[in-house]
């Protein structure tokens, strides 16, 4: 594959955000990561390993790009800032973080924080992180969470149901859902242009000061539906989102009224006061009358 073809495939595959990026004031060093296809015994290794089967769109995107990465920085004076990120790991790096049977030898110890007897009735719908999940990091999310590839309702012995959910993990290990598939996540990262924290608009936890900031630069639009609109982060729809539309006319509606009754009254006024008005001078004005009728005496 030659490096143009390999650029353009990269744009298509990430929409062009790289170019409109690129455009925006103040970004500079936008740096789209050109990786290679995974190859096809790679993603069948990983679901023998793992005993999950791959989504398609996910199969379908490693098979083109063996995970993503585009950074983008913002130029501060004479200094550049990273600010944006969005990456999505290699196959090799999409690691298990939970699904394991809890033991005394496990090296993480996350299946022993909501790990219950099998007697108990599970009315959870978030992840676990015991046998009853298996989860598996897409993004580190540069320290701030981890969004991960979730296969819900597994049971030993059995493979996993075949669509899995995107999940955020934040760092008190507290679940947020993303998206209910691959493909949904995937336009939702491009949607927030890789800004710092963005999944946390999803979370009652909500952006930091400082990502605000950042949203109302580049994504003003974002920072109103999260912030306005109120989006519930527990909620598990994928409808449109809704927008305010103003209508322009409606909205200055009462300006032009009142416009159009000011110049009416005026109009009124000046033929009134024109029709009081003595014609001082003319021929036949009062003054011209008296001073004729004068001299006929």
């Amino acid at each position: 594959m030659s490096k143009s073809s390999g650029t353009d495939l990269f744009e298509r595959l990430t929409l062009w955000v790289a170019r409109s990026l690129e455009k925006r004031p103040s970004i500079c060093d936008v740096h789209l990561s050109h990786l290679p296809p995974a190859q096809r015994h790679q993603l069948v290794t990983w679901e023998q390993r793992n005993s999950c089967l791959l989504p398609d769109d996910l199969k379908h995107f490693y098979l083109t790009s063996d995970g993503l990465l585009l950074r983008w920085s913002v130029k501060l004076d004479e200094n550049s800032m990273p600010v944006g990120r969005m990456e999505i790991n290699s196959i090799t790096d999409v690691k298990k973080l939970a699904g394991e049977k809890p033991s005394t030898t496990s090296n993480n110890g996350l299946e022993m924080i909501d790990y219950d007897s099998e007697e108990e009735d599970n009315v959870c719908d978030h992840p676990h992180f015991d046998q009853r999940s298996c989860v598996f990091e897409l993004d580190p999310c540069d320290g701030h969470g981890k969004v991960c590839l979730v296969y819900k309702d597994t049971k030993p012995g059995t493979a996993a149901p075949r669509i899995p959910e995107v999940w955020f993990l934040d760092r008190a290990l507290r679940w947020h859902f993303l998206a209910p598939t691959f493909t949904h996540y995937f336009r939702l990262m491009l949607m927030h242009l890789g800004l710092p924290q963005w999944q946390y608009v999803f979370t009652d936890i909500g952006l930091t000061p400082q990502a605000k900031q950042w949203f109302n630069m580049y994504a003003p639009e974002r920072a109103l539906v999260s912030g306005e609109l109120g989006i519930d982060p527990d909620s598990h729809t994928t409808g449109p989102i809704p927008t305010i539309k103003l209508d322009a006319a409606k909205v200055f509606k009462n300006k032009t009224e009142r416009k159009v009754k000011s110049g009416t009254q005026q109009s009124q006024k000046r033929r009134l006061a024109s029709a009081a008005k003595p014609l001082s001078g003319h021929p036949g004005s009062r003054s011209a009358v008296s001073t004729s009728s004068a001299k006929l005496r």
